[in-house]
């Protein structure tokens, strides 16, 4: 009997460290069912506006420019900076690809020019 008890104590000591381990990193932020917290952030620029995602509180996509166009050239106008930052936000969310094409940014931004041709 002895024996017995002092192998389920050893078992004791040897699992709970690992179930401690196991639900401290199985855990994650509160609030979303994958531990991931993401936002999206809005700053303006010298010459206009750019766009952040921040995901638990670390910058994961940093875009200062408009992206899939030709030219380098920030967003006009902080509505313009959010509607594409929320396009790549949702995508995000919902696991699917999140680079922007110039298709997206013509359908989101239509009164934007994309291109330097035009005179």
């Amino acid at each position: 009997m002895m024996i017995i008890k002092g192998r389920k104590a050893l078992w004791g000591l040897v699992l709970l460290p690992v179930l401690i381990l196991f639900l401290y990193f199985r855990h994650g932020d509160v609030g979303s069912p994958d531990g991931r917290q993401l936002e999206l952030q809005t700053f303006q620029l010298e010459d206009g506006w750019g766009y952040q995602i921040v995901m638990n509180k670390k910058v994961l996509i940093y875009q200062p420019s408009i992206p899939a166009i030709d030219t380098l050239r920030s967003f006009p106008d902080e509505a313009s900076a959010r509607k594409i930052g929320s396009l790549v936000l949702e995508r995000l969310k919902n696991n699917k690809d999140f680079s922007i094409t110039i298709g997206d940014i013509e359908h989101s931004l239509s009164d934007l020019e994309t291109n330097d041709n035009s005179t």
